[in-house]
């Protein structure tokens, strides 16, 4: 029996898009560098950052609000990721995002959100991104890896 059903989709024109990202360690850092790589435009909510994340904001790339997520804090976006350390935290940032009908991506428990983020490889012609069941993402590493090998 084949595991629930899934639709991918290939997410374009992220410029037009607020993504907000709640979390500044390195789950939010790979949030943020593949948002930056789709031209997204970014706000980061945490009261911490890795340093390359702290280099992104300093250097204008990406918006940094440097305190605690808060209630309204999700005003505007159209993508959301939660991917703080607190679980409380990522249940409150989800809550809010499917209250307001966004599409969220909750990384330390990917079923309560309403999308998963695939492994993603690009060259100058493709996008190739693999998903996976079971919230086993190390399979779609793999061949993402493996495909990304055949193309060299």
């Amino acid at each position: 029996m084949l595991p629930p059903s899934r639709y991918p989709i290939t997410l374009i024109h992220l410029e037009s898009t607020l993504a907000v990202v709640v979390g500044g360690g390195i789950v939010g850092e790979r949030k943020v560098s593949g948002l930056l790589a789709a031209n997204g435009r970014v706000r980061l909510i945490a009261p911490t950052a890795t340093p390359a994340l702290q280099a992104l904001a300093e250097s204008g790339a990406i918006e940094w609000i440097q305190r605690e997520f808060r209630s309204g804090d999700l005003a505007g976006a159209g993508i959301v990721f939660a991917t703080t350390n607190v679980r409380a935290v990522n249940r409150t940032v989800t809550d809010e995002a499917l209250a307001r009908g966004l599409l969220v991506n909750v990384a330390d428990a990917p079923a309560e959100g309403n999308f998963h983020a695939p492994a993603v490889h690009r060259t100058e012609e493709a996008v190739i991104a693999i998903s996976s069941y079971a919230g086993r993402p190390g399979i779609a590493t793999r061949l993402r890896d493996l495909i990304a090998a055949l193309l060299v």
